[in-house]
């Protein structure tokens, strides 16, 4: 019963009330879990295959820590980012619009959370276009999740 909303239960009898608040317990837990699998779904939909992704402008043996990045089925990882956390935001007509925020910048200073936005279009399983701010670029798949590790 919420303050102030007394005159509404007036005349109800206690089993009356009991019934109305188990009603709003329900209510409230179901919204909990269709907001708890909406944010779920959410950050486990980028329909693309995990592994190490390299411009598609270069040999995959050839490509600068600024071209590389690696998709681990969930979220996007950087040579100078991580521990990053994507969040589809909208989809609309083949793109998403994600919003990525990442608490490691990776060269050692302190750790301080930045949230940026970007779109993707998805071109298969294994390739994709990112578009940041007014330049897109374009993305294939080169192998493994680690495969710049080794090379």
């Amino acid at each position: 019963m919420l303050p102030g909303h007394f005159e509404a239960y007036q005349g109800l009898s206690l089993i009356e009330l009991d019934e109305e608040r188990n009603q709003m317990r329900i209510r409230s837990g179901a919204t909990m879990l269709v907001l708890l699998f909406a944010t779920e779904a959410s950050a486990a939909s980028i329909p693309l295959r995990p592994g190490d992704y390299g411009t598609v402008d270069l040999a995959c043996d050839h490509q600068p820590n600024a071209t590389i990045l690696s998709f681990d089925g969930r979220s996007f990882s950087y040579p100078h980012a991580s521990k990053c956390t994507d969040t589809i935001v909208m989809r609309s007509a083949g793109v998403l619009t994600i919003a990525e925020t990442c608490r490691a910048a990776g060269d050692g200073s302190p750790a301080t959370s930045d949230t940026d936005t970007f779109k993707l279009r998805r071109q298969g399983a294994e390739r994709f276009a990112l578009t940041r701010g007014t330049t897109t670029v374009s993305y294939r798949r080169c192998g493994q999740v680690g495969y710049f590790n080794k090379h």
